[in-house]
């Protein structure tokens, strides 16, 4: 206990990040300064262009030169770059009462360069809290006489075996000769699984509350208004949604040729979504879901979501995890929602709710609630039907290591060569998925523009999905009875089990997580 307070007080003592780089020069020093150098033939606005090419270390540099360079050096169009172009939310947005139009002014704001400085030295703190934290991990580990001494899980290896094979779409090879998964994502599978399914436990905790159906009304008209924003802001304004917001998104983008169509008819161009956010994003999120409250009351009159509480009255949480004695893992929050979800819904509908303008139903909502149980089961069902020798037998979380990804991407991409080898025919789709497949694909949908581009680049269409098709039974069972029958023929794999098999050259498993 004395070395975590002792950690505590010496990162509590670290200063606060000093952003200067202000120099002093007389008028003559500013004239005379570049009198024998080549420089100061060259435009101002040329000099511009070839700085933004130069390093942070460069910059700092150049701006000691004089004080032409240092005006130059400390230019918002250099330093946007430098943040990626996500920081306009820092902006003060209004809304021109007149024109439903939103103007961004810099009036209040911090300068780029300023951003960009805090944003480096909020990272250097949390490196050198990191260093602090192994320090104590590991002075801690040296007391203990053994670890955990049990292996991670074993689990089967699938069949090895030729298989003809003809390049079709983008895959030039059978999905069965590699270990890895040999197609190129545009997303990041692998973090925006672990980050949605960490959101439908979230929402599952509102789902009796958000069930009924004059809340259902609510978070529609909501989502309805937060679209709203977003089509009318540029792309590189920030704006958050809240949890409840997130859900009924998560119902539409699950529906791509849907969602594709009511973008296009509501706001005129596809809206862009993701779960996950970079490292900026993270360190302007709460600014920005600010931003996004004023933005929404000024815009609608109606309150968006109780402002973020105090910092003092919040709890510090632990920030890392030490997964059996290995590496250390910092658990900071990457998503690119609001989940401090504090909204109160009216038990009546407000005059104000208009009528669901899309085309997903509020029994689509309600049906995508039930999502994560049933993947729960499923997942476990499947489990006790293949031998694997393993620690935690009886979890009921779904298991999202490392080996368990890459054996759930190497699913999802013979799933989309299944796609690809047998394009859908008469309207019906052939290919029907496995829950274990579905949190790849799921997760791939998350953001549907590299979705879409995707799916044409590999496959040559893109893959609609239905998740609860309304189809005859027969017809149904028939076509699932095709599925698992080409499935197996093609990988010598039962489908419903295939995501728990590596692949030959596997080396291990591993249990860091």
């Amino acid at each position: 206990m004395e070395e975590d307070e002792s950690m505590k007080t010496r990162i509590q003592k670290r200063s606060p990040p000093l952003v200067t780089w202000k120099h002093s020069w007389s008028t003559n020093e500013m004239q005379n300064a570049l009198t024998a150098s080549d420089f100061k033939l060259v435009p101002t606005e040329v000099m511009l262009q070839i700085f933004k090419f130069l390093s942070v270390h460069d910059l700092s540099n150049s701006s000691l030169v004089c004080r032409l360079f240092k005006m130059i050096c400390d230019q918002d169009d250099i330093w946007k770059l430098k943040c990626k172009c996500k920081l306009i939310h820092f902006f003060r947005l209004h809304l021109i009462s007149d024109h439903h139009d939103i103007a961004s002014t810099k009036l209040h704001s911090k300068s780029f360069k300023q951003i960009y400085m805090e944003w480096m030295y909020e990272k250097y703190l949390r490196n050198a809290e990191l260093e602090e934290v192994e320090v104590v991990y590991r002075e801690r580990s040296s007391r203990v006489a053994c670890g955990m001494r049990c292996g991670p899980p074993q689990y089967p290896l699938r069949p090895a075996g030729k298989h003809h094979f003809v390049p079709i779409g983008d895959f030039r090879q059978h999905p069965n000769e590699s270990e890895k998964i040999s197609i190129e994502l545009s997303v990041d599978v692998d973090g925006t699984a672990r980050e949605l399914i960490s959101l439908l436990e979230k929402a599952s905790q509102f789902q009796a509350e958000w069930r009924q159906s004059c809340i259902i009304k609510q978070m529609i008209t909501r989502y309805y208004r937060f679209m709203q924003l977003k089509a009318t802001c540029p792309n590189n304004i920030l704006l958050i949604p809240t949890l409840d917001i997130e859900t009924i998104w998560q119902t539409h983008l699950l529906r791509p040729q849907m969602y594709r169509e009511d973008c296009i008819r509501l706001f005129h161009r596809v809206i862009d979504h993701s779960l996950l956010a970079t490292e900026i994003e993270q360190f302007l999120k709460e600014q920005a879901f600010i931003d996004t409250c004023k933005l929404y009351e000024e815009r609608f009159g109606e309150q968006y979501c109780p402002l973020p509480k105090a910092k003092d009255d919040v709890k510090i949480a632990p920030k890392y995890v030490h997964p059996v004695f290995g590496s250390l893992k910092c658990i900071i929050p990457i998503y690119l929602y609001w989940d401090e979800t504090y909204f109160t819904f009216s038990s009546k509908i407000s005059v104000n709710c208009n009528e669901n303008p899309f085309s997903f139903t509020e029994a689509d909502i309600t049906l995508d609630g039930n999502w994560l149980d049933l993947c729960k089961k499923f997942m476990k069902d499947m489990r006790s039907q293949i031998p694997i020798r393993e620690y935690y037998r009886d979890s009921n979380e779904i298991d999202l290591s490392t080996s368990a990804m890459k054996r759930l991407m190497k699913s999802y991409e013979r799933f989309l060569y299944m796609a690809t080898k047998y394009p859908p025919s008469n309207g019906y789709s052939f290919v029907h998925p496995t829950y274990a497949i579905d949190i790849i694909w799921h997760s791939h949908m998350q953001e549907p523009l590299k979705y879409a581009s995707d799916c044409i680049r590999l496959i040559g269409y893109v893959i609609d999905h239905t998740p609860w098709p309304s189809v005859d039974e027969n017809k149904m069972k028939n076509s699932c009875n095709d599925t698992i029958n080409a499935w197996k023929k093609e990988f010598e794999s039962d489908m419903s089990t295939d995501h728990l098999y590596n692949t030959k050259g596997d080396s291990c498993n591993y249990w860091n997580d």
